[in-house]
């Protein structure tokens, strides 16, 4: 563990890797609930796999509770999915209070997955990220989350730490960046020094305030893009993100940033090895429920 983050001034990948292992919690002595409470934002009557994707990813990577929080029309499906997920159908204006409790107990939330980009899922989206902000919860936002971005695109602006983490493809990140105001300087700087982007690829790239926690990495994948992989992605990156918050890997003002990096790299890191081990088994007819099953030998061959 690095007791400075600032001592970091070059964060290469093996350092990254190394880090990523000092975060895993043991499993010895824990209670339910210690190693992460995750709550899923998404899902609607279109989408109801990028939810259980994401869940169960975070799920299996090794959070002890996952919540996802949906429509009352997708909620009965993600729950026939897996009976190890937690489904409020609790995604409408009528059920504030209600979502706003589950919020509060959360460590991480991920809005996006199976969200749909419906007028008013979008301004209930806003609501949540607002209260998330607020409660100052460490937010993964992806997919259509991201929609609900680029439709109000200062709605993370100064984003409280431990901040949020936005999981864009390359169609999403140039929506982002054409509606960011041009004066603004780096595009990913525009929502303040705890909002970091990782953009993904055929290169994953991490932007931070923070020069020195940024990283390229191109190592593992193959060229298939099944649908539902940005979800294993999301889910996974909220579970590495509560882990590295809770780690204390560093111990100064840029504690929060750092963490961010762990965690994204340790996501992108898993998902690209999932990826290759499910390609090598099924090539082109590979989907993203095989790379499901890889989580464990992906993260014993990565992290153990």
């Amino acid at each position: 563990m690095l007791n400075e983050c600032a001592s970091t001034t070059d964060l290469q990948l093996p350092n990254l890797k190394v880090i990523t292992k000092s975060i895993i919690p043991e499993l010895n002595g824990k209670g339910k609930g210690e190693a992460g409470k995750v709550g899923i934002i998404g899902g609607s009557v279109e989408y109801t796999g990028a939810p259980y994707f994401a869940a169960i990813s975070a799920l299996r990577v090794g959070a002890d509770l996952v919540y996802v929080i949906t429509t009352e029309n997708a909620a009965p499906i993600i729950k026939s999915y897996s009976p190890d997920l937690i489904v409020y159908p609790f995604l409408n204006a009528h059920s504030a209070s209600k979502l706003n409790f589950i919020l509060s107990k959360m460590d991480v939330v991920v809005i996006g997955p199976g969200l749909g980009r419906d007028d008013d899922i979008i301004k209930l989206t806003h609501e949540i990220i607002q209260t998330c902000q607020t409660l100052k919860k460490p937010l993964v936002i992806d997919a259509d989350g991201l929609y609900a971005v680029w439709k109000n695109i200062s709605i993370l602006k100064d984003y409280p730490s431990p901040g949020a983490i936005l999981t864009p493809n390359h169609k999403e990140a140039t929506r982002l960046i054409q509606a960011v105001p041009s004066k603004s300087g780096a595009w990913y700087d525009y929502w303040g020094k705890y909002v970091s982007v990782l953009s993904k690829g055929e290169q994953d790239r991490y932007h931070s305030s923070i020069v020195p926690f940024r990283w390229t990495s191109s190592d593992g994948g193959s060229g298939r893009r099944a649908g539902g992989q940005g979800d294993i992605l999301s889910g996974s990156l909220a579970t590495f993100f509560n882990w590295a918050l809770k780690s204390y890997i560093c111990e100064n003002e840029q504690s929060a940033q750092f963490a961010q990096s762990v965690a994204a790299y340790a996501a992108a890191k898993l998902t690209r090895s999932c990826n290759s081990k499910a390609y090598e088994t099924y090539g082109r007819s590979m989907i993203a429920s095989d790379m499901l099953k890889e989580i464990h030998r992906a993260f014993e061959d990565e992290f153990e």
